[in-house]
């Protein structure tokens, strides 16, 4: 570790301040957030905060940048391809008001933003699940100028991602603190699969902070609910690994946990480098901010058990809290005497005053979960549970307290007897713990700080350039007017009047720039100014009143001047991406696929049926699927699709002992007897796994090196880091990235044409359609797919992983990692409130959760036909499937026929 306050080549890290309304944004810039990130009423991932519009933003931008503090729009959602429009619209409206950047998941609104509003500044959100140095690499490339990273990220990776990704090159940004997602962000679809609630799409429904049983062993309770992430104490390890932006999550948390995180982490900045860390630019109440209590200040707001997750390595610490969901505080005392009128008896460990909030809590664990340690099971649990459920709400305020003579108190010390009143049908235990979740006295101080102060006057303010030039030119005394936007000159106006020498010094200059620095009426402010006079001028004398009548005559023409360069801007863009129509349901229907050439692609107008791929990750089910073409080859004359591919993704924990050469060998063997059986080419194709974490790159490198070398070109991919490594790895096997067959896991979204050619460019042959997507807009997508787009599959059958997750729920269990020996990465069979049940699968230390009821919509095969569609898929991931059951779904599948105890997912539903 450097000594930060010795080594001048450290660098400050911004803290970035979660921002879900206006209590909030105050509360970032008078606490000394160095930036904060918000969410339009639109296109953001926590669409159920209060967020902002953008007029909010004409009067909260100048404020913010009066004090050197950034502001970051999110636009970290899926974008579906009705809404195109109203997206051309909002980033128009972003360009326009100069936001410092947006945060982006989508690769269509990185196409548009590149091709069209290229003076908004790309950030890659979490969302865009980037998890190694090749996916920043490769998001560089892209368009990013700074990655948000997976928050599963330990330092020692991302100081390999600050080695190939330099600071002049692009920034890196990391979650320090707030609430963590169970699985990947990005690559969960429990909540969308669960009620059409994506988290792609920002309306997650929280499914990871319920409680499960689990059926297949002893134990229940919350398996997926993750403790808080809190990097306090081990900040210095992000610091050192050359992160430049610190995260603070939680856009739908209040101003009291704004204000006392960024307070907690501008605290631990100073500690480490040995002087404030502030910038000199930040408003009076943050430069005088006391930290004195601000531990304890945190406490008060939402907060889980902290983790500091995987910053020190994997597995240092259990990660997930079984027991608790939500926000405990502290604890105060326990009841040890129930009193008459419904007061209880509490010997106080900490300060408490009226109107507190406090929590109560069992005495007894409530969801116990630790069989493999031989403890039993709580016989009495689900007992508890029901007294827990029972009580109502178990959260409340102080609103009376008396000490034990029944004086009234509004204030009571640790140490202290008192007895508080609880609510009459709220049934108190002795035994309970009473935990203090909110302070009456830090809600009164951050009220405070939560609106703006007396001279923060919220004035709408567009901002715009101005250059003025003057110029003596004969007995005349010349201003050139220029107004500039986004770097272009938007009006030029020139003025001039008899030249006059000022009798004293000049005040010329001065009085430009205070006259043209802003026009009020018209909400326009200069945000950068500069007045250039030619020596003969500078001895100029200007009446003021003629200044001030030029400059009301250039501000009459400016405002429009912009409104016609802007709306310019917006039309060119929706006239390259709508084309005339009005409407994107008016377009001309194009179809979905475009045949290629290519010797590794069948050639479907060939054979006349839609071509079928089909995807395992383990051998003996690829056996079976051999075997399965080979006895019914001759009785699929009647079906609507034939096998032309097949996809196979080796995993560690199915291929424990064999070579990488042998693997390509066997697999190869296995194609080659497909062909024979069906007497057609087959294509094999390898598939990278979503998650390529730096552990995994060595094992991979080598099975994608003997595929190479066997000749294999074909390719699937789920992350833009496979895409990264693919290229480093053909490189080294001398095979020209523009050589390889690249197709698109469903994880590699396309939910619009733009993301469509996005992907296309970046060499996805064949793209896999969302598996989250709805009906109307899969057509709407159908009628807009770019005839030089990439073909279009669309997945048939898939059990949808739920989560995606590098948090181990063995590990929760066992408190501590078991060890592959022990957890034998052994499939968990589970059930949540409502019945439903579920299975958590342990690959390698990683943890896929998948439901009983797989996603299959075979029965509409016909209807994507119709639509144009010739490619289909069915995966056979994760599940294990015996060789009967792998045959029946095949038979339905390839006949188009619906399967029995499966979910059409959003089908046939609106997805939000």
């Amino acid at each position: 570790m450097k000594n930060l306050a010795t080594d001048a080549s450290q660098s400050i890290p911004e803290i970035l301040a979660p921002v879900g309304g206006r209590e909030q944004f105050f509360a970032a810039l008078y606490s000394g957030a160095d930036a904060v990130f918000l969410g339009l009423k639109q296109f953001n991932a926590r669409a159920r905060a209060d967020n902002f519009t953008t007029d909010d933003l004409k009067e909260l931008l100048p404020l913010a940048h009066r004090y050197g503090m950034k502001v970051l729009v999110t636009l970290n959602i899926l974008i579906k391809q009705i809404e195109l429009p109203q997206l051309i619209e909002t980033l128009a409206a972003l360009e326009r008001l100069q936001v410092d950047a947006i945060i982006v998941q989508d690769a269509g609104v990185v196409r548009l933003v590149r091709e069209h509003f290229p003076m908004l500044r790309l950030h890659a959100s979490t969302q865009f699940a980037v998890h190694s140095a090749a996916g920043a690499v490769f998001a560089h490339k892209m368009g990013f100028k700074r990655i948000v990273l997976a928050r599963e990220m330990t330092a020692q990776e991302i100081r390999i991602v600050r080695t190939e990704l330099p600071k002049e090159v692009a920034e890196i940004e990391s979650f320090c603190h707030g609430s963590l997602c169970y699985s990947y962000s990005g690559l969960c679809f429990f909540s969308g699969a669960a009620d059409a609630r994506s988290g792609n799409r920002g309306e997650c429904a929280y499914t990871c902070r319920k409680p499960y049983k689990i059926l297949s062993e002893p134990g229940h309770g919350f398996l997926f609910s993750m403790k808080d992430l809190n990097t306090v104490q081990e900040l210095h390890h992000l610091v050192d690994a050359g992160v430049d932006t610190l995260k603070i999550e939680g856009r739908k948390k209040d101003a009291q946990y704004v204000s006392t995180s960024v307070g907690m982490y501008r605290n631990k900045l100073d500690e480490l480098f040995g002087r404030k860390t502030l910038r000199a630019l930040a408003p009076t109440p943050a430069q005088s901010m006391s930290y004195l209590n601000i531990q304890d200040d945190a406490k008060f707001s939402f907060q889980r058990e902290g983790t500091s997750l995987f910053v020190k390595g994997r597995y240092h610490e259990n990660v997930i809290d079984l027991d608790n969901p939500g926000h405990k505080g502290v604890l105060v005392g326990k009841i040890q005497k129930l009193c008459a009128e419904g007061f209880v008896q509490i010997l106080l460990s900490h300060n408490v005053d009226r109107f507190d909030g406090i929590k109560v809590m069992p005495a007894e664990v409530l969801f116990h979960a630790v069989p493999q340690h031989g403890s039993e099971v709580l016989s009495e649990s689900q007992d508890l549970e029901k007294r827990y459920s029972a009580q109502g709400n178990n959260e409340f305020s102080i609103r009376e307290m008396q000490d034990l003579d029944g004086r009234w108190l509004p204030t009571a010390r640790a140490g202290q007897l008192v007895k508080v009143l609880f609510p009459q049908d709220y049934q108190a235990k002795i035994g309970d713990g009473v935990f203090k979740t909110r302070s009456a006295d830090l809600k009164a101080r951050i009220e405070q700080i939560s609106k703006p102060t007396g001279n923060d006057k919220l004035v709408p303010f567009e901002s715009v350039c101005i250059e003025l030039f003057m110029t003596r030119e004969s007995e005349l005394l010349k201003l050139k007017c220029r107004a500039l936007a986004l770097g272009q000159a938007v009006l030029t106006k020139q003025f001039e009047m008899p030249f006059q020498e000022a009798k004293q010094i000049s005040q010329l200059e001065a009085d430009l720039i205070g006259l043209f620095s802003i026009w009020g009426d018209e909400g326009l402010s200069a945000n950068d100014i500069t007045v250039t006079l030619d020596s003969a001028s500078k001895i100029a004398f200007a009446p003021k009143s003629k200044l001030k009548q030029w400059k009301k005559e250039f501000g009459q023409e400016l405002k429009s001047a912009l409104d016609q360069f802007y709306d310019d801007r917006k039309n060119a863009a929706r006239l390259a991406v709508l084309g005339r129509a009005s409407d994107l349901g008016s377009q001309s229907i194009i179809p979905l696929t475009r045949l290629d050439a290519q010797s590794s692609q069948v050639n479907i107008a060939a054979t006349g049926k839609a071509a079928l791929s089909v995807k395992v990750d383990r051998l003996e089910t690829l056996q079976d699927l051999c075997e399965f073409f080979r006895v019914n080859h001759q009785c699929t004359s009647e079906t609507l699709m034939e096998l032309t591919e097949i996809v196979f993704e080796p995993k560690r924990a199915f291929l424990p002992l064999m070579a990488p050469e042998a693997l390509i060998q066997k697999l190869q063997e296995l194609q080659f007897d497909a062909e024979k059986s069906l007497g057609r080419s087959v294509t094999l194709r390898l598939a990278l796994p979503t998650v390529i974490r730096a552990w995994d790159e060595a094992v991979l490198k080598k099975w994608v090196q003997a595929a190479l070398l066997a000749g294999l070109r074909a390719f699937e991919v789920g992350n833009v880091g496979a895409i990264e490594l693919l290229h480093r790895w053909s490189a080294s096997c001398e095979v020209p990235a523009d050589a390889l067959n690249l197709c698109s896991d469903f994880t590699l979204y396309a939910l619009n044409n733009l993301a469509v050619l996005e992907w296309s460019q970046l060499g996805i042959s064949k793209q896999a359609l969302s598996i989250e997507n709805d009906w109307q807009d899969l057509k709407l997508q159908a009628k807009a797919w770019p005839s030089s787009g990439p073909l279009a599959q669309v997945i048939l059958y898939k059990d949808t992983p739920l989560f995606v997750a590098e948090s181990c729920s063995l590990t929760a269990l066992h408190n501590g990692c078991p060890t592959a020996k022990v957890c034998g990465y052994r499939t968990l069979e589970i059930e949540n409130e409502e019945g439903e049940r579920f299975f958590v699968a342990h690959e390698s230390c990683k943890s896929v959760v998948y439901a009983k009821e797989a996603f299959c919509i075979s029965h509409r095969t016909a209807d994507f036909v119709a639509a144009g569609v010739k490619e289909f898929k069915v995966d056979f991931l994760t599940r294990p499937y015996d060789r009967n059951e792998l045959g029946n779904i095949l038979s339905n599948v390839i006949c188009g026929l619906a399967i029995e105890s499966t979910h059409a997912a959003n089908l046939n539903r609106r997805l939000l």
